[in-house]
């Protein structure tokens, strides 16, 4: 019951003095407040042994230029100082100080170096405060010297897709046919020397000429060109087609001890549309050359040089059977 009266009473307090409240000039009072705040700011500026930590700028400074940093170095090392407040407020707003300037001939053959060794240039710099300590006990490197590298680009054929019926008809011609990548040394001579190029196309049944975007994803810290590459090839209709060849036997004996088992052979080709009219060549003809004879079975194998517009060429038979007279009297009489 106590409690409750009392916080009635605090309440009626406040709620009767609400009329006094709104008379006062607020502004003059905020005035008032911030010019204090300002008073005892300054009045705490001018004591000293206050300690902070700086956030002092470094330059790493190199003169051999075809190097790469595979991690950025440090921006600031972590000095802590002491002195008084106004010292120590314009070190941490970066009055005064002079990013220090670190000289390293070449980054690639220094990994890292003490932070001690830094100390006498920063006291230097901040001689009008005291400088405790600096956080870091090492700043660290990570560089790397740059080389080129050029990798062949290439299309596989066979996952080309093509109507039925369609082929390539001609060498696929890539411009430019290598990628340039440039970069981190470590990171260049580890990507594989070639680089496929696939089409977007579901089925083809005409020639192609498009220029392709690249879809090279360099590792960290290398760079590539160009974006992309001009693909063009020529696709045709082929129709399958048979003849008939006469064998031509050459380097046999002329004793007729031997002699083939035919005189003609099948051949099997296919020839795109725009060959399709092409005449085939009265001289045409099979070679049988006695002097390959394959002696494990008495065969030979057919030489045919087609011409130029027969592709997939198949020649029936594979091998051609010889016949040997003599030896076939001498089996009989036996």
């Amino acid at each position: 019951m106590g409690i409750r009266r009392t916080l009635k009473g605090i309440i009626k307090a406040i709620y009767s003095s609400l009329p006094l409240i709104r008379t006062w000039n607020w502004g003059r009072l905020f005035l008032c407040i911030i010019i204090s705040c300002f008073i005892w700011s300054f009045q705490a500026l001018n004591k000293d042994n206050y300690h902070t930590t700086v956030n002092f700028p470094l330059v790493i400074d190199y003169e051999r230029q075809d190097v790469v940093a595979l991690e950025d170095p440090p921006k600031y090392i972590s000095v802590q100082v002491s002195g008084s407040g106004w010292r120590l407020l314009q070190k941490t707003l970066g009055f005064g100080i002079t990013p220090l300037k670190i000289e390293v001939e070449d980054p690639t053959q220094v990994k890292f170096f003490t932070a001690k060794s830094l100390m006498p240039n920063i006291v230097q710099q901040l001689s009008d405060v005291n400088v405790d300590f600096i956080a870091e006990d090492s700043i660290y490197l990570n560089y790397d010297s740059t080389s080129t590298k050029q990798i062949a680009l290439f299309i596989d054929s066979s996952k080309i897709p093509l109507e039925k019926g369609y082929r390539i008809a001609s060498p696929i011609f890539l411009d430019p046919d290598s990628l340039t990548i440039s970069g981190a040394s470590s990171f260049v001579s580890a990507e594989p020397d070639s680089f496929e190029i696939f089409l977007n196309e579901n089925t083809l049944d005409e020639s192609y000429d498009e220029m392709l975007d690249i879809a090279y994803e360099p590792p960290r810290k290398v760079s590539f060109y160009p974006e992309g590459v001009q693909v063009k090839f020529e696709v045709d209709l082929f129709f399958p087609k048979t003849i008939t060849v006469p064998i031509r036997a050459i380097n046999f004996p002329e004793d007729s001890s031997v002699y083939l088992a035919r005189q003609l052979a099948v051949v099997e080709y296919d020839v795109r549309r725009a060959n399709e009219m092409q005449p085939i060549p009265d001289t045409l003809t099979i070679l049988a050359d006695y002097k390959t004879i394959d002696k494990s079975d008495s065969t030979l194998l057919p030489v045919f040089s087609p011409p130029p517009f027969m592709e997939n060429v198949k020649i029936i038979p594979e091998k051609l059977i010889l016949i040997f007279p003599q030896k076939n009297n001498q089996r009989r009489r036996r």
